[in-house]
């Protein structure tokens, strides 16, 4: 991972707050020329250090299901298995863990599905020895509203960007409306590049730039379709990355409000039995810092810490040889990670 300087780190966490932003907000923000802004920022996305998306929210369609997949494998077999989760369309993300010869994914898809997925494709695969598939109900926070120390909390507020209206409607029962055939493919074009101009936009579905911003704007402020930008927490100064295992006295909501405003924690959401988080630090005495942290939280009962070995795919975009490619293809895009 290319190390990057103050100024590159800040433009970095600033797409990651809002991937769209101009840069001339970029640089209002940061207080920078825009100029200079600019020409680092089209560095980083030309490098591939960082990558911008469109996801469509899961439950637009009514009929998908968040879940969260741990399996365990053979020692030689967790490679295979973990490249075999990242180029399904069904996984949004997929890392390997240091314990227990684990695997952990995202995948969104029907319920009904299921058994299939389990117990016809994966249980065939060699080398796996045990999995468990629970579903995510609750985001506290997803990857975009991520916020790492690189800036501050107004900085932050100025940029504008935040899916905490759409996970607020999820919360409370409301669906976005599933995308017509417009929408669906304004969607797909961002997929490949979420901060597209509106000309390329409007020229390749053949309508108006009005059109576009009109859509594009609905479609966002009803959480129908997330713009994300994708980059390593390396990047930012932060290799250690953990996922956070957390059982909580009574209700996990209090808890998982406190653990999503933490700075280190990249997302955070309630399964079925616990509080999920994955966390980004600089060292193992963060991680122990913050570890203690939410142990000292009274609701909280058990903290347990499993450091992600390796990313196989984050955000869609698969991983080969420690670099992202193009995103994975598939009618399910990603929810959290």
């Amino acid at each position: 991972m290319e190390n990057l300087d103050a100024l590159d780190r800040q433009i970095g966490a600033a797409l990651v707050c809002n991937a769209r932003a101009s840069w001339r907000l970029i640089a209002d923000v940061i207080g920078q020329q825009e100029r200079t802004i600019a020409r680092r920022g089209n560095k980083l996305l030309d490098a591939g250090i960082v990558h911008t998306n469109a996801v469509v929210n899961p439950y637009t369609s009514g009929i998908n299901s968040v879940f969260f997949l741990t399996l365990n494998a053979e020692p030689t077999a967790v490679r295979k298995v973990a490249a075999w989760l990242a180029v399904r369309g069904e996984t949004t993300w997929v890392t390997a863990l240091s314990g227990s010869n684990a695997c952990t994914a995202e995948l969104i898809l029907p319920t009904k599905e299921l058994s299939h997925f389990l117990y016809e494709e994966l249980a065939s695969l060699d080398g796996v020895q045990h999995f468990t598939m629970a579903p995510l109900l609750d985001y506290f926070r997803t990857v975009s509203g991520w916020r790492p120390a690189v800036l501050n909390d107004e900085q932050y507020l100025a940029l504008q960007g935040s899916e905490d209206s759409a996970l607020a409607s999820l919360r409370a029962g409301s669906r976005p409306d599933p995308l017509d055939a417009t929408n669906t493919a304004l969607a797909q074009m961002l997929r490949k590049n979420g901060r597209a101009a509106a000309d390329e936009l409007a020229s390749g579905l053949s309508i108006s730039k009005a059109t576009v911003g009109r859509r594009l704007d609905a479609m966002i402020a009803s959480g129908a379709l997330f713009i994300r930008a994708v980059v390593d927490p390396a990047a930012f100064g932060f290799p250690i990355e953990s996922l956070i295992t957390i059982s909580c006295h009574g209700r996990s909501d209090r808890a998982g409000r406190r653990l999503a405003i933490r700075p280190e924690t990249r997302w955070a959401a309630a399964s079925d039995q616990h509080l999920l988080a994955q966390v980004a630090v600089a060292s193992m005495g963060d991680l122990r810092e913050l570890i203690e942290a939410i142990r000292s939280d009274d609701h909280v009962a058990t903290v347990r810490s499993s450091i992600v070995a390796a990313t196989f795919k984050r955000s869609t975009f698969i991983y080969r040889d420690k670099d992202p490619t193009a995103p994975s293809r598939g009618q399910h895009l990603e929810a959290a990670g």
